[in-house]
Order: C-alpha cells, then sequence, then structure tokens
C-alpha cells in the first residue's frame, strides 16, 4: 500500500499537468487562429448577401448601411393585423369587418426592399435566422409582455417542402424566440396534413379554400390553456395565421399572438 499523502501528491502533480496541457493548447490555438483568420477573410470575406459590401465582421451577413434601409413599421398601423395606415385610425377596414380567432399580429416591417430580400433568401440561407430573428425579438418584446405568453410555435410547412429546402425557415425563428425569451417551443405538434397552391397566387377568397382543413394539432393537451406566440415569416391576407389559430383555439389555447417578419 502507497501511503495516502503519496498518493495524494500524485494526483495533484496529474491535474497540474493537464492545465498546464490545457493552457499550452489553448495558446496554441490563439496563435494558429490569428495567422489563419486573415487568410480566411481574404479568400472568403463576411460580407452583405444582399449589396456584397463588408459587414465589418458583425456576424450577422448583412452590413448595417442594407440593416439601416428595412422599412420598419411605425405607427400608426392596425391594432389587429399591424398594417400600416397612412391615414391612421386604429384599425384597418378588414380587421373592422372580420372577427379573428388569434388576438393580434406583430411585425417588423414591410414585405420589401431589402426586408423582403433577406426573407426570400432565408429559404435557402438558415443562418440568416439570427439577423432576422433578433429583429422580430425586438419587435415582440416591444408589443408582447413576456408574461402574457407561455410558449412558441411555428407555422408548419409540408412535408414535402420542408424536404427540399432541409428546415423551416418559421420553425428556426421560433427556436431563436423562445431560446431568448426562455419560453418554451413546440415542434411538431402542429402539423400540416397536405401541400396547397402558393397562397400568393390566388385571391383572398381562394386563400381561405386553399388552407381549409389543412392544418391539424397531435397533441392537444399540450396547447390546452396556454398563450401561445405563433411564428411565420409574411403576412398577407393573414389566412394562413387564422387557419392556424383556429385550429389552436380548437386544441384548448387561450390566446394566440401572431409574430412574423412582414406585413405585406
Amino acid at each position: 500500500m502507497f501511503p495516502l499523502h503519496s498518493v495524494q501528491g500524485q494526483h495533484d502533480i496529474s491535474v497540474n499537468q493537464r492545465v498546464v496541457q490545457r493552457k499550452s493548447a489553448s495558446m496554441q490555438y490563439m496563435k494558429i487562429s490569428k495567422i489563419i483568420e486573415p487568410v480566411l477573410n481574404f479568400f472568403f470575406p463576411d460580407v452583405c448577401v444582399i449589396c456584397g459590401e463588408d459587414t465589418d465582421k458583425n456576424n450577422l451577413s448583412v452590413c448595417r448601411k442594407c440593416l439601416n434601409k428595412i422599412e420598419f413599421i411605425k405607427p400608426p398601423y392596425c391594432q389587429t393585423c399591424f398594417l400600416p395606415l397612412a391615414d391612421g385610425g386604429a384599425h384597418c377596414w378588414q380587421c373592422r369587418r372580420t372577427k379573428y380567432h388569434f388576438e393580434k399580429i406583430i411585425a417588423v416591417g414591410k414585405y420589401t426592399g431589402v426586408l423582403r430580400g433577406l426573407i426570400l433568401k432565408f429559404k435557402e440561407k438558415d443562418f440568416l435566422k439570427t439577423v432576422l430573428g433578433n429583429l422580430l425579438l425586438e419587435v415582440l418584446v416591444k408589443n408582447i409582455a413576456l408574461n402574457q405568453f407561455d410558449l412558441i410555435t411555428a407555422v408548419p410547412l409540408s412535408k414535402k417542402k420542408e424536404f427540399v429546402r432541409d428546415y423551416n425557415q418559421s420553425q428556426l425563428l421560433a427556436e431563436l424566440l423562445a431560446d431568448k425569451t426562455k419560453k418554451q417551443v413546440v415542434s411538431g405538434n402542429l402539423v400540416r396534413m397536405k401541400d396547397t397552391k402558393p397562397q400568393f397566387e390566388l385571391t383572398r377568397a381562394e386563400r381561405l379554400v386553399n388552407l381549409r382543413d389543412v392544418f391539424f394539432v397531435k397533441n392537444p393537451s399540450v396547447f390546452k390553456n396556454k398563450n401561445i406566440v405563433l411564428v411565420d415569416d409574411i403576412a398577407t391576407t393573414c389566412s394562413t395565421l387564422e387557419e392556424c389559430s383556429t385550429v389552436l383555439k380548437k386544441a384548448g389555447a387561450k390566446k394566440v399572438f401572431c409574430a412574423v417578419l412582414a406585413r405585406d
């Protein structure tokens, strides 16, 4: 048997050796990074996905000049659907005559210019979730108090579209919002049961018919008595958000708030 103090001494030496090795490896990594980073930046510059100019290494893939060109929605806007109201007022014509199943919609900006370009590119560049998610987060916390909702979910894509794209951009946004607000994100419970014609090709009346019986909740107990933030990329006639909200309310949800990147 070795003396206890001898074993303890060997253990301390072993621990110290590991600490020294880690520090040495960390210093070597930093030295290599200083050499490699300029080379990578030269051959693979961090350029803006919109204008191609340098992003000043803001890790957003969009330069500040382009971000400043986004047409953010400012008052006056409809208190229900967030549509800008050039002539003022509290509600747009459509919301004055329609009773929706959602409480309200909030949106970052108008579906035009830089924001439109980012949303279109987001369908093939998933890394844009950071810049777009942070923009949506800012609008969310300004318009909906954190104690007003319990969980976050996304408008689902059809299986075909998600397979081709490899991800659901609305789900990526929902996950970022949930992470930042420390709320639960629910995925795979609100599902799209069939593929439909693209909404932008249809009239308002056709859109409502196009989405009928498309969405389904697998496990209603997950949403029962919950206040939900429903995330999507664009709201045009609000028919997709309304259909999803109707299904969520039937599943037992108390309130549904909708958060989108753009209002068209």
